[in-house]
């Protein structure tokens, strides 16, 4: 299934105010990465660790969505949710 979003969580600033703002593009361009491939990037020190935190939030959003995209699909499989029935006082109006 492919996705062409992600979250970014106001939680991971606390780990952004600890780097500098080149080691901040660098993550986040590892974070594209591991989103597009699903290939863990190399990376060293502070920001493997940083990576690390995230990643661990991506997989968990990437199998929620998965989970309710299989959902979905059984649901559409079964014909969908019923259709409402009309009123009859509404449909005598007309």
């Amino acid at each position: 299934m492919d996705k062409n979003s992600f979250l970014m969580y106001l939680d991971y600033e606390e780990q952004f105010n600890l780097m500098s703002d080149e080691e901040i593009g660098q993550l986040m361009r590892a974070i594209y990465q591991y989103e597009k491939t699903r290939e863990v990037p190399k990376l060293d020190g502070m920001l493997k660790m940083a990576f690390s935190f995230i990643k661990t939030q991506l997989d968990r959003d990437r199998e929620k969505y998965e989970a309710k995209c299989e959902k979905n699909k059984e649901n559409g499989a079964r014909g969908g949710r019923p259709r409402k029935q009309k009123d009859i006082s509404e449909t005598e109006r007309f």
